[in-house]
């Protein structure tokens, strides 16, 4: 059976003088995972990724980290180093995690590299993300671009956002999906 393994966790928040008004901090949960069966070529290691877990409000990614928890009791996710992982057992790691919470600007000191963006298929533009596609295609802040990765089988518009510039960090903040942060932060973190 296949699982998917938590290596390591680390939170990172951004204050409130970086988002542009935003009524609360913005956490950032990125994780270092990868599957059991997946190996690099080359060496005995698991293949491993960074990615965001979530993103937003405290509350938001506590909620968000608490409902991938679910997934250990099947069996489908576990913490390096244990046979078994109970949901409870993840819970509290990250909530270790946002005990140790790092400064959104010190992500590059630790090797970490964390960019903002937003996709919308023409689909999702034209349907329930309508707010976000006016919203964007309005704002001249922030240039659209294109991406033609694996997103929902599509070609999506895309726009990157600068967060060390507050009306962008806000911008983003207004037309980001809500929920798993995979969909709106890109990580790359240390081996």
């Amino acid at each position: 059976m296949s699982y998917e393994i938590s290596y390591r966790r680390q939170a990172f928040v951004m204050p409130l003088a970086r988002t542009g008004g935003h009524y609360e901090e913005v956490f950032f949960l990125v994780e270092e995972g990868g599957s059991n069966n997946c190996w690099e070529v080359g060496n005995r290691r698991r293949s491993r990724g960074w990615y965001c877990l979530a993103a937003g409000g405290r509350w938001e990614c506590l909620a968000e980290a608490t409902h991938c928890a679910a997934y250990s009791c099947g069996g489908s996710l576990v913490l390096y180093g244990r046979r078994n992982t109970e949901p409870e057992a993840y819970i509290r790691a990250w909530r270790k995690a946002i005990a140790k919470v790092v400064p959104f600007d010190e992500a590059g000191l630790m090797g970490f590299s964390l960019r903002l963006f937003t996709r919308l298929t023409e689909e999702e533009a034209a349907d329930g993300r309508k707010y976000a596609f006016d919203t964007l295609s309005k704002q001249t802040l922030v240039p659209v671009g294109q991406y033609t990765g694996p997103y929902n089988g599509k070609t999506a518009m895309e726009w990157r956002f600068d967060s060390s510039v507050p009306e962008q960090v806000k911008l983003w903040l207004e037309t980001r999906p809500g929920g798993r942060g995979f969909h709106s932060v890109e990580v790359t973190g240390p081996d």
